[in-house]
């Protein structure tokens, strides 16, 4: 029985591959090179094609999802190495072949590597353990309303927010993500992003040619960067020691710092909706005793209850969006006379 060894090449650099992925790739029968987790530096790949060339094969998402199963097969007999960029768990396929394998009682070995999410972290100069969900945007901007609610949710916790730029096809640069942020705001318009936003930007971090930058985002638009790949991450709360971190490791402008103030209004907005569409409930009047009106009603109820689970869950955007969903159900019902009931001043 071989064993399926998944083997961590670091942040893409030769120099970052440790003696323990070396040694692992040598002894393996069949060698897979992953090409579109992350990037890999030019010498790294000549290195592993000058090492590993006659049993080195470059296999694309398609090779390592679909195909899956019969490489793993392969694995009864010999032993397969898998070379991952970064860290192999990091990414979710790597965890899908770990668990076809189980499934087939092979037996998988992790070289680990470090990845570009923990590295990123570092090089933002932030408490790691203020990090809140981290999000992705793709090179073709599909999704990215999602990230965008990513982001709002940790604004709303205080959380800072790490955003992964896509590395595929010369990959993403960090005045096109932003781009497709603003235009997210200008439709969304929940007052996250602005030309005075904080923000800071993380090229090709661990190459020779790194580069770390945090400020406004207007000069972030405009910043001159070297090739991708690029990250993003948007600050919350502030500890004093992370604004001071800012600005003597990053250089960051002073007064992007000091006024930095990430939109937390949410909660406040939640619990004011919830105790409005509470006590409408409670008080209101049918002008008939239509069953269609009365359902609709409790369809009004499902989605209070529906607000108040996505709070406790701490998903704000959704727990929003069913408290407004109430309010209107409640709103149009009265203004087709199906219902009688006032909304207390200021409630609104």
């Amino acid at each position: 029985m071989g064993t399926i060894y998944l083997i961590g090449l670091g942040l893409g650099t030769l120099a970052q591959v440790n003696s323990e992925a070396f040694e692992a790739a040598e002894k393996v029968d069949e060698l897979y090179l992953d090409t579109y987790t992350s990037f890999l530096e030019r010498s790294l790949l000549d290195e592993l094609k000058k090492r590993f060339s006659e049993k080195l094969i470059e296999a694309d998402r398609g090779l390592l999802e679909e195909d899956i199963s019969e490489i793993v097969s392969k694995a009864r007999d010999k032993d397969i190495g898998i070379l991952v960029p970064g860290d192999p768990m990091i990414a979710t396929t790597h965890l899908s072949i770990m668990v076809e394998a189980a499934k087939k009682n092979i037996s998988c070995k992790i070289i680990h590597g470090t990845s570009a999410y923990c590295a990123v972290i570092s090089a933002s100069c932030l408490h790691a353990y203020k990090f809140g969900r981290t999000t992705t945007i793709p090179k073709s901007g599909v999704g990215v309303e999602t990230c965008y609610r990513v982001i709002a949710e940790n604004m709303e916790r205080g959380l800072h927010s790490l955003i992964l730029l896509d590395t595929a096809d010369g990959g993403l640069a960090i005045p096109e993500a932003l781009e497709f942020l603003l235009k997210v705001e200008e439709k969304l318009g929940l007052g996250i992003f602005s030309e005075n936003l904080l923000v800071i930007c993380l090229a090709r971090i661990g190459f020779m040619d790194e580069f770390k930058w945090a400020g406004k985002m207007r000069n972030a638009l405009t910043n001159p960067y070297p090739p991708p790949p690029h990250s993003i991450v948007i600050p919350g709360e502030l500890h004093f020691s992370e604004a001071e971190a800012l600005k003597m490791i990053l250089r960051a402008d002073p007064t992007a710092v000091d006024e930095h103030k990430p939109a937390r209004h949410w909660k406040s907005r939640i619990e004011k909706y919830l105790k409005n569409v509470e006590n409408v409930l409670r008080s209101l009047s049918f002008c008939s005793d239509e069953r269609e009106s009365r359902d609709l009603v409790d369809v009004a109820k499902s989605y209070l209850e529906d607000s108040r689970h996505f709070r406790s869950s701490g998903d704000l955007f959704n727990a929003l969006a069913a408290i407004s969903y109430a309010e209107g159900l409640l709103d149009a019902l009265r203004e087709l006379r199906k219902v009688e009931f006032t909304w207390k001043p200021d409630s609104r």
